[in-house]
C-alpha cells in the first residue's frame, strides 16, 4: 500500500505535463519573430495600419507619386514658360530652346506679342545683349495686353524702351519668363 501513495493520480500527470509544454512553447514563441514571408500576400492593408505608423524614414525615396497622395499636400507646380526672343524691325521670332512659347509677332515699334501655351498671371523680362550688360534700355512686360497685339498673340506683350531718349528700341532681342 505504500507504494501506491506515492504514485501520482492521473490528473496530476496531465496538469504537470500541460505545464512543461505551456512553460516550453512561450520559450519558444519568445525566440522567434514575425519574419516578411511569415505574412501572407495582401494580408496587412490600410484599415489595419495604425495611424501615423509609417514615417517617411521608411518610405523608400522616389516610391511615392504625387498621384497616391491626396488633393493639396504638395503644392502645384507652376507652368511656366521662357526663353530668349529674337527681334529685327518687324521680323520676331522665338529661339529654338524657348519653352512654352507658342508663337510671337511684332505689335509695333519695340513691341512683341506672345502666344503662349497658357494664360500667364505674371512674368519678367530682359533686354538680351551678347557680352557685358548694355545700358540704356529697359523692357516692360505686360500680361493680357489690349491694343496692338493681333489674335492669337495675346497672351502677353513686351515693350522695349531706350532709357536716354524714352523712345521705342525696335531692333532689342529679350529673354522673358512668365508663370502661370
Amino acid at each position: 500500500m505504500r507504494i501506491r501513495k506515492l504514485r501520482p493520480s492521473p490528473g496530476v500527470l496531465i496538469g504537470t505535463i500541460a505545464l512543461v509544454f505551456a512553460f516550453s512553447g512561450a520559450a519558444v514563441a519568445a525566440k522567434d519573430k514575425v519574419q516578411t514571408n511569415d505574412i501572407a500576400k495582401r494580408a496587412v492593408t490600410g484599415p489595419k495600419i495604425a495611424r501615423d505608423a509609417v514615417k517617411s524614414g521608411k518610405i523608400v525615396d522616389g516610391k511615392v507619386k504625387a498621384k497616391d497622395l491626396a488633393e493639396g499636400v504638395i503644392p502645384a507646380v507652376p507652368e511656366q514658360a521662357y526663353g530668349r526672343v529674337n527681334k529685327s524691325g518687324a521680323t520676331v521670332s522665338a529661339a529654338a530652346d524657348a519653352v512654352g512659347i507658342t508663337g510671337v509677332s511684332a505689335g509695333g515699334p519695340g513691341v512683341i506679342c506672345y502666344d503662349l501655351a497658357f494664360e500667364p498671371v505674371s512674368g519678367t523680362a530682359t533686354v538680351f545683349g551678347a557680352g557685358p550688360a548694355q545700358p540704356g534700355s529697359t523692357v516692360e512686360l505686360v500680361v493680357s495686353p489690349g491694343a496692338g497685339c493681333a489674335a492669337p498673340f495675346t497672351d502677353a506683350a513686351t515693350l522695349t524702351k531706350e532709357t536716354s531718349a524714352g523712345n521705342p528700341a525696335t531692333d532689342k532681342d529679350v529673354y522673358v519668363d512668365f508663370i502661370r
